[in-house]
């Protein structure tokens, strides 16, 4: 064997020389770097400068446009005669305070689809150095990551930089996921809860997956190539944590509260998995 004999200040030059390259190959430092590069785009469809910001996911543009951020979903402000939901505030600041910096320009690059049934413009913004302006708000822990097809560019990014979020307990994930057992029948609005799968059911309007306490999810036809059914039919019997817009049913039978339509696959998960840092 051969064994490298080294003066101390020459040992020190050979570590800092070669630091970089320890933390490059790195599996932490290639995540990161992974991460940074799959949220970035080489393109973009406009240049633009905002107006107003509504809040964590909504803003307009000096032409009048309003522009629904795709991916991300961000608590509610006061309205109607709902209340500020949970780090509402805090989200709008955030984004308000991001785009400052940059005297409110931003560049965009529009979703596959291009408007929302409110007629607003379905877009990832960008900030004038290529900054993800969604991936800085999962970053800060302020909203959640949500996949709508076919807006699904950048989806595996936003879902790696919400779990980091949820892992440091950011925001939102400073406390406990709900379980529908704890809803109130009145409850409505984008929520992230948990419950066990009971069982999977077909009819003519699509997958349906019956959960305990009265929760109901749909997976509409058009969508279901995109979710493994293998997968889902192991989930049977776990308890899985699912995330979309909650809904009272009309006509509930026996035992039925709450429907949600969910699109994508990153809309449920086992709890081991999606709780699992």
């Amino acid at each position: 064997m051969i064994v490298l004999k080294m003066k101390k200040s020459a040992s020190r030059r050979f570590f800092l020389l070669y630091l970089p390259c320890l933390i490059y190959f790195s599996p932490s430092f290639q995540s990161a770097l992974a991460i940074d590069q799959s949220c970035t785009s080489q393109h973009y469809d406009e240049s633009a400068t905002i107006q107003y910001i509504h809040d964590g996911d909504t803003v307009k543009l000096l032409d009048g446009r309003k522009i629904r951020l795709i991916g991300i979903n961000a608590p509610e402000i006061a309205h109607d005669e709902h209340m500020d939901e949970a780090f509402a505030l805090p989200a709008r600041d955030f984004l308000r305070t991001l785009l400052s910096k940059h005297d409110n320009r931003i560049k965009l690059v529009y979703g596959h689809e291009t408007q929302d049934h409110y007629q607003r413009t379905l877009a990832h913004l960008f900030l004038p150095d290529g900054t993800n302006i969604q991936a800085q708000l999962l970053a800060s822990g302020l909203v959640n990551a949500i996949t709508i097809p076919p807006n699904d560019r950048f989806s595996n990014c936003y879902q790696l930089i919400e779990k980091q979020a949820f892992c440091e307990k950011k925001g939102l994930w400073s406390g406990q996921i709900l379980k529908v057992a704890d809803l109130k029948d009145s409850v409505t609005g984008f929520r992230l809860l948990k419950a066990k799968l009971i069982s999977m059911q077909t009819s003519n309007k699509g997958l349906w997956l019956i959960l305990e306490h009265g929760l109901s999810l749909r997976i509409a036809t058009p969508n279901q190539a995109l979710f493994n059914m293998q997968k889902l039919q192991s989930m049977i019997g776990q308890v899985v944590v699912v995330r979309g817009w909650l809904q009272n049913k009309k006509y509930p039978k026996a035992g039925e509260r709450f429907y949600m339509e969910i699109k994508h696959p990153s809309a449920i998960d086992e709890e081991k998995i999606a709780l699992k840092c």
